[in-house]
């Protein structure tokens, strides 16, 4: 990854790079990406039982996965930790996350489960809403007032830090602790998504639901000219649909056997 990180570092107009990640190989390497150029990570952790934790991920590494948060503060990264709270299965943890929060100083974001899991198991009634997450919150541990990032500024001013954090951010009343939330189920933000992805297997994504997406790497390996592939990569971005809103609109939202680790974020 660091022979991939320090081109990057090169490259005029890319302002910073950020990785995320499941954490459980992270330990070993943060030191050397650290070094390559990487600032910050988002990790990845649904629970902080062992058996839980298993369950959801079919792998036995939570404490693998926490290692490795303190690695990379260790070293100098800024990490914030993804929590996707899935009804019936870890919702019981919501308190314990945000204390996680206040006690850390870690920025935890709270994500409402999609129909990403590739394993098809996605149901409205799973996803535990935003609305909810702070309920339990105040009435457990105490207020919390959103912070003026962007995504909570209707003049989506540029000058506001970190504009690139999808998430709702929010600070504890006391100022002890920062929690965000990214309800794209049932404050779905479409509209103000400026995202693309490009997959390990060459596919350029505009949308997270998008299926199956552009194929750039043929492209690229035919040998057209730079100027060709810019003028593609263009039209594609333009024709970005309208996301996962229209489905939720038409209440035609179904599983997806598309998985998040594939699309990357």
């Amino acid at each position: 990854l660091e022979d991939l990180i320090i081109p990057l570092t090169r490259i005029i107009g890319i302002k910073s790079i950020s990785m995320t990640t499941n954490g459980l190989l992270l330990g070993d390497k943060v030191r050397q990406l650290k070094d390559a150029g990487l600032e910050s990570v988002n990790i990845s952790l649904d629970s902080f039982k062992a058996n839980r934790f298993k369950a959801i991920t079919g792998i036995d590494g939570v404490n693998k996965v926490i290692d490795s948060i303190y690695a990379a503060d260790k070293v100098g990264l800024k990490v914030k930790i993804n929590t996707v709270i899935i009804r019936g299965w870890n919702d019981d943890e919501i308190v314990a996350f945000a204390e996680f929060a206040r006690n850390s100083g870690y920025t935890i974001r709270f994500i409402e489960f999609m129909p990403l899991d590739g394993s098809g198991i996605w149901q409205p009634n799973l996803v535990f809403s935003k609305k909810e997450i702070v309920e339990i919150i105040i009435n457990n541990i105490i207020e919390i007032v959103p912070l003026d990032n962007y995504h909570n500024n209707s003049n989506h001013d540029d000058n506001i830090p970190d504009n690139t954090d999808p998430a709702m951010l929010y600070s504890f009343v006391d100022g002890k602790g920062t929690i965000g939330f990214i309800p794209s189920i049932t404050e779905p933000f479409c509209g103000n998504c400026d995202r693309i992805r490009l997959t390990s297997d060459g596919r350029l994504l505009t949308c997270l639901f998008e299926n199956p997406g552009y194929d750039l790497r043929t492209i690229l390996r035919s040998g057209k000219s730079d100027d060709y592939i810019k003028k593609q990569l263009i039209e594609n971005i333009k024709k970005k649909p309208e996301g996962i809103i229209k489905s939720i609109k038409t209440k035609t939202l179904k599983p997806s056997l598309n998985a998040m680790h594939t699309i990357g974020g």
